[in-house]
């Protein structure tokens, strides 16, 4: 995946879950294993896509009422409210 970078519009680089052609992954991280900031973009991009994902499949398969689901939403709400006060 091509990220641009953060700091000059013009450069760009190859990003993957395992490596970068950054200079900061080329001359740090390849020796240490951290990654950079642009594999770090990478895996929140994804970890967003799959959490949309779920939800999406969820709410297409969630067999339950509305009414079951709003009355759990309601307890819910309540008993956060009784810890509050």
């Amino acid at each position: 995946m091509t990220i641009h970078s953060f700091t000059d519009s013009s450069k760009s680089y190859e990003t993957t879950e395992t490596g970068c052609t950054c200079g900061d992954w080329t001359y740090r991280g390849a020796k240490t294993g951290k990654p950079c900031k642009h594999m770090i973009a990478i895996e929140a991009a994804t970890a967003t896509i799959k959490a949309m994902a779920f939800l999406a499949l969820k709410a297409k398969y969630d067999i339950r009422s509305q009414a079951v689901i709003e009355a759990k939403r309601a307890a819910y709400w309540n008993f956060e409210m009784q810890i509050a006060a």
